[in-house]
């Protein structure tokens, strides 16, 4: 029954094998609600759906909308309302092929072909002749495609299962937010994540970057991963990034008119680092800032414990009780810059990848056999911090005043 699909923005498109709906081969005695799962199960479409649409020719004649997200179809969570009068073009088809086609056909699918409305036309605002009956499913669906489907601004994201996916920027951004932030947080530190996420991913698509969905890079998550983290709050975690993301749609941050390098991280110790310190390049906006709200955080302290084996095997070294620990330096953010242990000379972040730390702000405890060590923040400390954005917001700030904050002499642009 099906000739092919395609998915956009948590929307799966059925194409109806013109031939063999209103031709002459063979059709199986089946309704479609029928043969719509026997597809997605063939094909294994795995994704949940808040929308399946079908199209015939390109022509979108139906939509089965879900309850929630879903790709389980049954009478339960299910609405299907008849729709002929918007269209998605498929890369085999054109509009010029399409009413001819209509035209042509037996079919009163259509009256007239000016009741045709293609993406394009939705995208640049040229809906002017629709007759249907069902008026405002058209408009809603109208405006989700204006806001949702940005001509030409997909972004290519390497998934860890092998997979290249291409999607919507500011779908990749909720996927991004969904993953990097906790959804519990306050509206203002979500936008102010969005911001950074968009920047991250036009900065990295312009210069050829390859996005991961790991930190590698920034995470991301779709919508199944989303469902299975939140679980019964799904809708109302969804729904509240989705709104952070697309109330901020399209902005990003910019220095000297390029995209900033928008790096953040999840707490620190009551200061951000600077990029110099810890990367070893300077950028005027990514220095030492203020971040008094990250002493609160749940994330804040830490500690572990190993014994003085293993301690001085990471570090390669020989270490004992009588060896030498001596802090040398500290950056500008109060982190460790060096240290000596044992007689050999270290940065903090040497130590702190060396041993897995959560930060590079550490205390080292001797105890007999044992290290003791305490860490404060988690992250490389430098740009935005997420539990400081959200102290920040939870005191009144809005998400210009967090951006400014984390990155000063940056303008917000669209």
């Amino acid at each position: 029954m099906f000739s092919g699909y395609k998915i956009k923005n948590n929307t799966l498109y059925l194409e109806i094998n013109f031939d063999y709906e209103f031709g002459t081969l063979k059709k199986e005695s089946k309704n479609i609600i029928v043969q719509i799962k026997e597809y997605i199960k063939n094909n294994n479409i795995n994704k949940l759906f808040n929308k399946i649409v079908i199209t015939c020719g390109g022509i979108i004649i139906g939509s089965i909308i879900f309850s929630k997200p879903s790709n389980n179809i049954n009478e339960n969570n299910i609405k299907y309302v008849p729709n002929i009068n918007n269209m998605i073009v498929y890369a085999h088809s054109s509009k010029t092929d399409i009413i001819n086609k209509v035209n042509n056909s037996e079919t009163d699918i259509i009256n007239t072909a000016n009741n045709i409305v293609t993406i394009d036309d939705v995208l640049e605002n040229n809906v002017t002749n629709t007759t249907s009956t069902n008026t405002d499913i058209v408009n809603k669906e109208v405006k989700e495609v204006k806001e949702v489907i940005p001509v030409q601004n997909s972004i290519n994201v390497h998934r860890t299962n092998g997979q290249i996916i291409s999607i919507e920027l500011e779908e990749y951004i909720i996927g991004v937010v969904a993953s990097e932030m906790p959804a519990s947080f306050n509206i203002e530190a979500l936008k102010a994540q969005s911001v950074i996420a968009r920047t991250y991913a036009l900065k990295a698509r312009e210069s050829g970057k390859i996005l991961t969905d790991t930190v590698s890079t920034q995470t991301y998550i779709d919508t199944n991963e989303m469902s299975n983290k939140w679980g019964s709050s799904f809708d109302t975690y969804y729904n509240k990034i989705k709104n952070a993301v697309l109330s901020t749609s399209g902005e990003y941050l910019s220095y000297d008119g390029n995209y900033i390098e928008a790096l953040y991280h999840s707490t620190n110790n009551g200061k951000t680092e600077s990029s110099l310190d810890v990367f070893g390049y300077y950028y005027p906006y990514l220095i030492s800032v203020n971040s008094q709200y990250d002493k609160y955080a749940s994330s804040y302290l830490r500690n572990i414990n190993m014994d003085i084996d293993t301690f001085s095997s990471k570090l390669n070294i020989d270490f004992n009780n009588d060896s030498t620990l001596e802090i040398i330096s500290y950056t500008d953010g109060n982190n460790i810059k060096e240290i000596n242990i044992g007689g050999k000379t270290f940065t903090g972040r040497n130590v702190r990848e060396l041993l897995s730390l959560r930060s590079a702000d550490f205390d080292i405890e001797i105890n007999e056999n044992s290290v003791n060590i305490t860490t404060r923040g988690f992250g490389h400390g430098v740009g935005m911090s997420q539990y400081g954005a959200n102290g920040m917001a939870n005191n009144g700030y809005n998400y210009l005043n967090i951006l400014y904050h984390y990155y000063p002499g940056t303008t917000l642009k669209k």
